[in-house]
C-alpha cells in the first residue's frame, strides 16, 4: 500500500510542477501490473535455470541460476507457452542484484519468503 501512495504522490507531483509544459511522459510497464500483483517467491526445482533479458527462450542468458535459489517475482508475463513439452508462464524475477525473465514451469511459487526459504533448504537437502 506504501508503494501506491508513494507512486502515486510522485506522478501528482510531476503533474503539478509540470502543468504549464507540454512534455509528455512514456512510462514502461511490466507484463503484469506491479500494482495487482502481491510479492511472491519461487524456488527453483529443477538443476538449473537461464535468467533471460527478455521472455523468450531465444532470448540471451544473463546467468544461469541453481536448484532451490530463491527468487522474487516482479511479474507474469501475459500467456502460456510450451517449452520442452512444458506449459507456463514467464515470470519476471530478482536474484542477487539481477533482474529478469525465467520460465515457470521450473518453478514452486510461495507467498512469503519464509515459506521458500523452508523450501530451498527441503530442495538442497
Amino acid at each position: 500500500m506504501k508503494k501506491i501512495i508513494i507512486f502515486t504522490i510522485a506522478i501528482l507531483s510531476l503533474f503539478i510542477s509540470c502543468k504549464d509544459d507540454k512534455t509528455v511522459f512514456d512510462i514502461e510497464l511490466p507484463a503484469t501490473s506491479v500494482l495487482s500483483v502481491q510479492s511472491r517467491w519461487s524456488v527453483i526445482n529443477s538443476t538449473h535455470l537461464r535468467l533471460r533479458e527478455r521472455p523468450d527462450i531465444n532470448s540471451k542468458a544473463i546467468t544461469t541460476l541453481w536448484k532451490g535459489y530463491i527468487l522474487e517475482v516482479v511479474s507474469q508475463g501475459s500467456k502460456k507457452e510450451i517449452l520442452e513439452d512444458e506449459e507456463g508462464y514467464w515470470y519476471q524475477v530478482k536474484y542477487g542484484g539481477l533482474q529478469g525473465w525465467v520460465f515457470g514451469a521450473y518453478l514452486k511459487f510461495f507467498e512469503t519468503r519464509d515459506a521458500a526459504e523452508r523450501s530451498s533448504r527441503e530442495i538442497k537437502g
